[in-house]
């Protein structure tokens, strides 16, 4: 897999390229402190080069998500949770992200893994996020009343999956389907209420009940 990270600390970022360089399944690496850098790199800006998954840190700006969904539409976006503080877990919480994975717990073993889950269609994701998500939930107030877009009964039951975290693989064996009908239903699905990502899409479901 090809990888970028964007990590403005400079700690972090070189701890982040020396554990990628390791990992026989990253073929190719790329690590910037800001977005800029990361675009205007050669093999970006000039090769036409893209991330198979993009790994961001918590300092690298409130639209780095968008951004890079923007210049690399394909990639997959996980993002490195600083530590426990709310106001760590809120900005995790924000995030659209296909993944989470807390710095604390990166280690060479942890990280592929939280990669190749991600690659897979999965959403890996901390207790510590996922409890934050649920605590927002309970707190929330209720949202407006609005339309809610019609679901086909095959849908409801990848929604029912999705929220329980399976992969598209893991979906399709589920229900009896081929992969290529899962990954078209999920498609589907995340289309039909304007998400960009699983983590936002499951967000999303359980802010709105």
């Amino acid at each position: 897999m090809d990888v970028a990270v964007v990590e403005p600390r400079e700690l972090i970022r070189s701890g982040l390229a020396a554990l990628l360089e390791r990992l026989g399944e990253v073929h190719d690496l790329e690590c910037h402190g800001d977005l800029e850098g990361l675009f205007a790199a050669p093999k970006v800006h000039c090769g036409g080069w893209r991330p198979d998954v993009c790994i961001v840190g918590s300092g690298s700006g409130a639209d780095v998500d968008r951004r890079l969904r923007s210049g690399f539409p394909d990639s997959r976006l996980l993002y490195v949770v600083a530590g426990t503080e709310l106001d760590d877990l809120e900005q995790a919480a924000r995030a659209n992200a296909d993944g989470y994975i807390m710095l604390h717990d990166v280690t060479a073993t942890r990280l592929v893994g939280t990669l190749q889950a991600v690659l897979a269609g999965e959403l890996p994701m901390p207790l510590e996020v996922g409890n934050h998500l649920l605590e927002r939930v309970r707190t929330s107030k209720a949202p407006p009343q609005r339309v809610q877009p019609y679901f086909s009964p095959r849908e409801q039951d990848v929604i029912a999956l999705l929220l329980e975290g399976f992969s598209n693989r893991q979906i399709a064996g589920r229900l009896g389907i081929s992969l290529h009908s899962a990954k078209r239903h999920v498609s589907a699905v995340l289309h039909k209420v304007n998400s960009p990502s699983r983590a936002h899409f499951v967000a999303q479901m359980l802010r709105d009940g």
